[in-house]
């Protein structure tokens, strides 16, 4: 009976959670439908995707790398000499996964020479080339095969060297270049042939699920071959011959192996998927291999630019006294094969452009490149370029921006980052080296400008005849700094003030308002050389002050009024005495307590903590306002009760700590809604102001404004 008892239990949790699923489902909808932010930066997604240099990936699906997005990553000064750049080997695989050695060691590596494996030949070239991160990048770098060594300009972070996978990574964030010296090995077929294939015990696994199918076929497709390089050599070209190369190969259903379905169903793929199978297929034959995570590059230019579809996935097997040999089985790079390129001139020319940059903005430059023959130049790169002197050769400029010339055309966004300077550039555009094209510029003028955003403060409702300072700021659109020294014009009232903006942006100015009604104040900026114009405009209503009760009183006393306040005063004493003196006489004497008075009720402060009496949050608001106002009169004498609310946050402004000023713009504008606007506040309006004002008292005593 208890066994009964507790499978009715557990049917009656499992039908509540399955009922709270579904309400949760109910709830938060179709959660496939949400709209993710995909804004990032293409640079950093770029190489993230490609199981990238952003650190701590351990695997690499087959196939991934037609998931890259365009946008240059990486620019590489000098010829690589070598088309495969890796970032790191790997040799488990696991249903079209590879993942790298976990337990591999590491050394710390800060530039020392390293021991290379291969002792054949015995001359081998050294070949150096600078890799340009265009970002900061983290995790594995790219380098090529046989390092001889780095030389790193940035010595502030650690690198880690796995010799086994010659791999390197970079654990804390680099964005400096940095030199790889590599030995670059030429072997011969016959030593190939005349060696072994050799390699980790981890370089000879197969899934036990594939043995016997890739068994069947990899000694099928060798062919009866020999030796271990014609066995390789044989796999490949049936590899090549007999499958396609297509990044838009089908999806693998989840019941097959990717590797499975490529080589039995569709014959379909990319990079991933041929040397995947190549790598595979070698290891039934038992010939130790391993595939390398990198990117493949053009060997032969001065200066190339790296896409994150160049990402790519290649194989390695490893031959006695030579060391890791590279192998690829892919269509798209084995057909290229060596050819005698003679380079043709190139003309490039802008057409086009956005006549303005605007800082933190992005502007269009479009154009052609062709031959000195006119015939229109295809797969190079155009990288757009400002600089102020366009005949001061040691000036590098700035990048901006990288586009692809395709059919002789080029159109690129570039970025106008907020570090560029306002002024005069010249736009060069360079038609970048190629094996089959030379380099050529072309340097049109531009004119980058700021967009300003002005700001003017103030109280929006005034006295007439009172003089009241307005204070105003101007900012860069692009990063919030202030833009100093510049003209700026205050217009109200058929009247104009010329300003200058000082040292933070700020400019302030005194307005007086002789007639009520509603007036407008403009703060203008006029668009001039490097900067477009502006305007911001405060609504302000002029009301009649009310009636001073001093100087009521000093009219009752002056000539003549004050005869007839004289007599008027004494009639009423002299009626008021002969009627007390009736009633006494009819009434018995009382014997009356002195009566103390009150005394005087002072003004309550802050700090005094006396209860807030009120019958309204509005009303609330303006006695906190008002304790705060007298707080600030006991601490700053200069203070005075002529003051309008505004003229009391510009003086604390200057003397509070620089993070008060939003809290004191927060506090009066409170005070001004409960104080003049038919807005009926909250509890929580109260509270607020509450909380305002002792976050501000907190930020006094952290110190003065520096």
């Amino acid at each position: 009976m208890k066994q009964y008892a507790r499978l009715l239990g557990l049917l009656i949790v499992l039908t509540l959670s399955v009922g709270m699923l579904g309400t949760a489902i109910n709830i938060l909808g179709d959660i496939t439908r949400l709209e993710l932010d995909d804004k990032s930066p293409i640079t950093a997604k770029g190489f993230s995707e490609a199981q990238s240099l952003s650190g701590g990936e351990q695997q690499a699906q087959v196939g991934y790398e037609v998931e890259q997005e365009k946008g240059p990553i990486l620019l590489i000064r000098l010829p690589t000499r070598d088309k495969y750049l890796r970032r790191y080997a790997a040799y488990n695989y696991t249903h079209g996964t590879w993942t790298k050695p976990m337990d591999l060691e590491a050394m710390n590596y800060y530039g020392q020479l390293l021991p290379t494996d291969p002792t054949y030949p015995k001359n081998p070239a050294l070949v150096q080339f600078q890799v340009n991160p265009l970002t900061n990048l983290t995790g594995y770098m790219l380098v090529a095969q046989n390092i001889d060594h780095l030389k790193l300009n940035q010595s502030d972070f650690t690198i880690d060297y796995y010799e086994d996978i010659q791999s390197f990574d970079a654990i804390e964030p680099y964005d400096q270049p940095y030199w790889v010296s590599y030995k670059k090995y030429q072997y011969s077929e016959a030593a190939l042939r005349a060696s072994q294939a050799i390699g980790p015990e981890e370089a000879l696994q197969v899934p036990v699920a594939l043995e016997d199918y890739l068994t069947e076929k990899a000694r099928e497709w060798s062919g009866g071959a020999a030796t271990d390089y014609d066995k390789l050599v044989t796999l490949q070209r049936y590899l090549l011959e007999n499958f396609e190369f297509n990044e838009s190969f089908p999806a693998t259903p989840s019941s097959y192996d990717p590797i499975r379905y490529f080589l039995s169903i569709t014959k379909v793929g990319v990079g991933s998927h041929f040397n995947t199978a190549f790598v595979l297929l070698a290891r039934s034959l038992n010939i130790p291999a391993r595939v390398v995570v990198g990117y493949t590059v053009k060997p032969d230019v001065e200066m190339q630019y790296v896409l994150p579809q160049q990402a790519y996935m290649y194989a390695e097997v490893e031959f006695e006294k030579l060391g890791w040999v590279t192998f690829d089985a892919c269509p798209i790079h084995t057909t290229e094969g060596k050819q005698n390129i003679t380079q043709q001139q190139t003309i490039c020319n802008i057409t086009g452009n956005d006549p303005v940059a605007i800082r933190g903005q992005q502007f269009n430059v479009w154009g052609t490149v062709r031959t000195a023959n006119d015939t229109a130049v295809t797969d190079t790169q155009v990288e757009i370029i400002l600089k102020k002197d366009k005949w001061n050769m040691s000036e590098a400029g700035l990048i901006v921006g990288v586009g692809v010339v395709t059919d002789g055309w080029f159109n690129v966004t570039c970025d106008a980052t907020p570090e560029i300077i306002v002024g005069d550039y010249n736009l060069t555009a360079h038609s970048l080296e190629t094996a089959y094209y030379m380099e050529s510029f072309t340097d049109p003028p531009i004119k980058v400008m700021a967009d300003p955003i002005l700001n003017i403060n103030g109280p929006r409702q005034v006295y007439e005849g009172r003089n009241i300072t307005y204070r105003g700021t101007i900012v860069d659109s692009s990063d919030g700094t202030p833009i100093i020294n510049t003209t700026l014009k205050v217009e109200f009232l058929n009247q104009i003030i010329t300003l200058k903006s000082d040292v933070e942006g700020k400019v302030s100015f005194v307005a007086l308002f002789p007639v009520k009604g509603q007036v407008n104040v403009s703060l203008v900026k006029e668009e001039s050389l490097y900067y477009l114009g502006a305007v911001d405009t405060l609504a302000v209503t002029v009301i009649v002050p009310p009636p001073d009760a001093t100087n009521f009183l000093a009219l009752l006393l002056t000539f003549p009024y004050n005869i007839g306040v004289a007599l008027t005063g004494a009639i009423g004493v002299g009626v008021y005495a002969a009627r007390r003196n009736k009633r006494l006489q009819e009434e018995e004497p009382i014997i009356e307590a002195r009566v103390k008075l009150a005394p005087e009720k002072q003004y309550v402060g802050f700090e005094d903590g006396i209860p807030l009496e009120y019958t309204s949050y509005e009303e609330g608001v303006v006695k906190l306002f008002n304790r705060f106002y007298v707080s600030m009169q006991r601490i700053y004498p200069d203070i005075d009760e002529a003051m309008t609310p505004r003229e009391f946050q510009y003086v604390l402004e200057e003397r509070l700590p620089k993070t008060a000023d939003a809290l004191l713009e927060d506090l009066v504008s409170s005070y001004e809604i409960a104080m003049y606007s038919n807005i009926t506040l909250s509890q929580d309006d109260f509270k607020r102001t509450n909380a305002t004002i002792e976050l501000i008292i907190e930020l006094m005593k952290s110190g003065q404004r520096e």
